[in-house]
């Protein structure tokens, strides 16, 4: 019989079932489902066990409390968000425009975050064979959002380089 590798919410149901947990594997499970790389806010938390794992919110309560009181100082990254930029600064007419390049960076973000969590549906396939040539696909969205991403974060380092300069 062939094990299959556990679940983003099996491993998160882990935690929340366990009451004697190292702290080490805590963080370790929470990290695999949760990456680092990326500054999570407790509503993005929150939202994720709720609609993407199905926890119920008194699950996702303690999930949350666990989190906050024992792992968001150990896994947190060790970077802080940039702020936005301060638009009254910036020509109003391009107020709009940079409004709706930040909303849409949100957008491809968020889209990525779907993609990454397409590993739980592999045990829908037929086969190895189609999960691989998904996964390939999967892989070649993300470069391509990634271009995008590039391509709007130049748009708005334009912008607002050249609101610098107008205002100089």
């Amino acid at each position: 019989m062939k094990l299959r590798p556990p679940t983003d919410a099996e491993k998160i149901g882990r935690i929340l079932e366990e009451k004697e947990m190292p702290i080490q594997e805590m963080i370790t499970l929470w990290t695999d489902v949760f990456p680092t790389l990326v500054i999570w806010s407790t509503e993005e938390i929150r939202q994720h066990l709720t609609e993407l794992f199905e926890f119920s919110e008194e699950e996702s309560d303690t999930l949350i409390e666990k989190y906050e009181n024992l792992l968001q100082s150990k896994v947190s990254p060790s970077k802080e968000m940039t702020s936005l930029p301060n638009l009254d600064k910036i020509n109003p007419d391009l107020h709009p425009i940079i409004n709706i390049l930040w909303e849409a960076n949100v957008f491809l973000k968020r889209a990525e975050k779907c993609l990454d969590h397409s590993e739980l549906l592999r045990y829908f396939y037929e086969g190895p064979e189609n999960f691989e040539k998904t996964q390939f696909e999967k892989d070649d969205i993300k470069i391509q959002i990634q271009k995008v991403k590039d391509s709007i974060n130049k748009k708005l380092t334009n912008y607002l380089d050249h609101s610098k300069e107008v205002a100089l």
